[in-house]
């Protein structure tokens, strides 16, 4: 199915050239999050964006109003274009949009030999309230997670995935080591938790790494699209996972700072208005 020649992924092979990273996801007409914001964010880190398209929407900060699913037929002639011509060094998923779409890259993955570094960013739902995978959806999506090097679930997704509610650094702790559990590193965002720090909890082959930073009150949307993106371009130069985080980190940081003044207060109050619900 998938017509691919792959070659090894060395890592000084890797440093010779513009990493390539691959995001496979879908579309933000406003490019404040998916592909578009993927594609900004690899520009700016140096690294040559592919990208495989899985659904079309119309969205903004505001509203989702229509989101259009491509085949799982189309999904995978993208791939394999990508891939009988390039050799991406990394992998970034974001919203598959149904278990067809998520089994689909599921396959793929098990595929390429050898298989380059992937970061999955779990997009259960949008910050505007929108669902966009149903529970039925959700079992497709735990089952990929053994294909991916690392998962970015937020508080809310990481309790949908678990099946537990996620409110503090514990509860984000042990979610963490929950998904571990089933096969890949998690990092569980601690942007919709409390306190006055941001607090990120790994839990990879080393154990648990707690990552933190000043809480910046924002309502600025696709920070998650943004850290996954910046995480595998790290990846995809031959970082190691601890240190691909933090730099991520560190560029999310300085992204937020430098896009804040744009942000209303009205906004910001809307933006927490629509976090309350989610955590209700």
């Amino acid at each position: 199915m998938w017509k691919t020649r792959l070659e090894p992924l060395g890592t000084a092979r890797r440093m010779r050239r513009r990493p390539i990273v691959c995001s496979i996801g879908s579309t933000d007409p406003t490019a404040a999050a998916g592909i578009g914001r993927d594609l900004v964010v690899y520009e700016r880190l140096g690294a040559t964006g592919v990208f495989a398209v899985a659904a079309v929407t119309a969205q903004n900060r505001r509203t989702v109003t229509k989101v259009n699913l491509v085949t799982p037929a189309t999904l995978a002639a993208q791939l394999s274009a990508i891939w009988g011509e390039l050799k991406p060094d990394a992998i970034r998923i974001g919203l598959l949009p149904n278990a067809k779409l998520i089994t689909l890259v599921s396959r793929f993955l098990r595929s390429l030999r050898p298989r380059p570094p992937c970061v999955l960013d779990p997009v259960i739902g949008a910050s505007s309230g929108w669902r966009f995978l149903q529970a039925a959806d959700l079992a497709a999506l735990d089952a990929l997670l053994p294909l991916v090097t690392l998962v970015t679930p937020n508080a809310s997704e990481a309790g949908e995935l678990t099946g537990a509610r996620v409110r503090t650094i514990m509860d984000a702790r042990r979610a963490a080591l929950a998904l571990r559990a089933r096969g890949c590193a998690v990092l569980v965002k601690g942007g919709h938790l409390t306190g006055r720090r941001v607090t990120d909890v790994l839990a990879d082959e080393l154990g648990i790494r707690y990552f933190h930073a000043p809480r910046i009150r924002t309502a600025i949307r696709g920070t998650g699209c943004t850290l996954a993106a910046a995480i595998a371009v790290a990846l995809a130069r031959g970082e190691r996972l601890r240190r691909a985080i933090a730099r991520a980190r560190t560029f999310v940081q300085r992204e937020l700072k430098g896009r804040e003044p744009r942000t209303t207060r009205g906004e910001l109050q809307a933006h927490r208005r629509t976090r309350a619900k989610g955590r209700a």
